[in-house]
């Protein structure tokens, strides 16, 4: 066979690999990352955080937040004493928010999604298959204006 021919061939296998991938997890993450179900990916207790005149939230802005791979849950415990109101999730790709000259968005359609509420807890997931660092904010007053 010639260099040219074995060539040719080595070329198509690598393509095809590339297309192909490797099995199943080459592409998605597999499910003990990106699984959506409770089931799957058990809610992670989170105890941490502040209370501060009826307003919780996960860490300070500038502080370190809470890591968010695709389908992970928590169960965050806010301390309010009652239901929370209402809730605001913030997300970004900085580990430390807006400390270190990072930035913060506001969480919009299923980027975190609200699971169960009750006085103690909040269940909170990420619905997509995108790894964020999280804030989340919830309140047992009046919602903020938007």
């Amino acid at each position: 066979m010639s260099t040219a021919a074995v060539l040719f061939r080595v070329l198509v296998g690598l393509a095809a690999s590339a297309v192909i991938g490797c099995g199943p997890d080459s592409y998605n993450p597999g499910p003990e990352t990106c699984d959506r179900s409770e089931e799957l990916n058990p809610a992670v207790p989170y105890a941490d955080g502040t209370t501060e005149n009826g307003v919780y939230m996960t860490s300070d802005w500038d502080g370190e937040l809470l890591n968010f791979p695709g389908g992970m849950h928590y169960e965050l415990e806010h301390r309010l004493g009652e239901v929370p109101r209402f809730f605001q999730a913030y997300l970004t790709f900085d580990r430390y928010g807006t400390g270190d000259g990072g930035t913060i968005g506001l969480a919009s359609g299923n980027q975190v999604e609200l699971v169960r509420a009750n006085d103690k807890t909040m269940v909170v997931r990420n619905a997509e298959c995108v790894d964020y660092w999280l804030l989340l904010v919830a309140g047992a007053g009046a919602a903020p204006d938007p």
